[in-house]
């Protein structure tokens, strides 16, 4: 049996400076590497770290004691990327990504982060969040599902078919 694992509890989840990107980059790349299906995730580039770091948002660690077990990348002010994904407004916090190291995986750290996120949201004065998920990933959709997020459309974004999730905060 799996221990179970909460972010505050045992976890750390902590906004990152500029400084570390390159530290977020090469988890981005361990994480994809491992991935069994590499057409579920699309690599964000250095820019797309830049942006939220000095935007509104942040760019997250979560820590396991010293070890880094996951990233959550969440930015706003990103008004020609809703456009492409088809979101009517611009008051919303887009969903770049959440990575989880595979062994912390099954212990709902992507339901906890998504909560985290939605309580940022809330404190910017935003209307919802909005994010992608390739429609066969089925444990990322099935979170978002369990969150209430809706399914929006489906759409040809970063290079495949994802569908785009909503939820109204």
């Amino acid at each position: 049996m799996k221990e179970k694992h909460v972010i505050g509890d045992d976890i750390t989840f902590t906004p990152i400076d500029i400084g570390r990107i390159g530290e977020a980059m090469d988890f981005q790349a361990m994480i994809i590497e491992k991935m069994e299906n590499k057409d579920f995730f699309t690599p964000l580039t250095k820019q797309e770290f830049v942006t939220p770091i000095k935007g509104r948002d942040n760019v997250y660690f979560l820590k396991y004691k010293n070890e880094l077990i996951g990233l959550v990348v969440s930015t706003c002010d990103i008004p020609e990327v809703l456009s492409e994904y088809r979101i009517p407004s611009n008051n919303v916090m887009l969903i770049d990504s959440i990575m989880i190291k595979e062994d912390f995986r099954g212990f709902g750290l992507q339901k906890q982060a998504l909560s985290l996120l939605e309580k940022r949201a809330r404190e910017l004065d935003l209307e919802g969040l909005v994010a992608t998920v390739h429609p066969k990933n089925i444990y990322s959709l099935r979170n978002f599902l369990e969150m209430n997020y809706s399914i929006l459309h489906s759409a040809f974004l970063h290079g495949g078919e994802r569908l785009v999730l909503v939820k109204r905060i």
